[in-house]
């Protein structure tokens, strides 16, 4: 039962996340796009083998025994999830840093258990009801490029944006009921793509 959960999680996840580059280690990552992604194909696809070779690191050295989340947007690589002690989450960020590609690493691994899949169901939840709260704000954030992501509570907004209007994310999805804290992981977007 708790595989189909899962599988069913990791379905609904990807049937959100458009073209994000979402890779998930021992668990479910849930992320999705507000906005459109403004990167050209090749930096998407960059982004995307950088995220499946930390991937691939991470599960080489630890299989299911953590629930590591990578993210990964303009090689600025976002790990979440759930590592058994500190050496764990030293070394999954050593890896996601050993690749030419990678520019930045937000290390945001939590020591301790591993979250259970009713609070990675709760995650996902989250994840739709901030994409929710941006969608019904309307207004300006149009020109708004992000991901939002949710680990144990926690989002995470990765993308471009204009710095006021990526202010303007993140007190909107602050203001989601359940949502412990918002890390804004967005890069400064001047001009609006054409």
């Amino acid at each position: 039962m708790k595989r189909l959960l899962s599988t069913a999680l990791l379905a609904a996840s990807l049937g959100l996340s458009a073209c994000v580059p979402l890779v998930v280690v021992g668990g479910v990552a849930v992320g999705a796009w507000f906005g459109s992604d403004p990167r050209p194909t090749a930096s998407i696809k960059k982004d995307t083998e950088l995220g499946a070779n930390i991937d691939a690191k991470i599960r080489d050295e630890w299989h299911e025994k953590v629930h590591v989340s990578v993210n990964t947007f303009n090689g600025q690589v976002l790990l979440t999830g759930e590592v058994p002690d500190a050496a764990s989450k030293a070394k999954a960020e050593q890896f996601a840093r050993s690749f030419a590609d990678t520019k930045r690493v937000y290390n945001d691994l939590y020591v301790g258990a591993l979250s259970t899949t009713g609070e990675r169901f709760n995650d996902a939840q989250l994840t739709t009801r901030v994409k929710s709260a941006l969608l019904a704000s309307g207004g300006d954030l149009a020109a708004v490029h992000i991901q939002v992501i949710t680990d144990r509570t926690v989002v995470y907004l990765l993308g471009m944006s204009p710095p006021a209007l990526a202010d303007k994310a993140a007190n909107i999805a602050a203001s989601v009921s359940g949502v412990s804290r918002v890390v804004k992981l967005v890069q400064p977007l001047q001009a609006l793509p054409q």
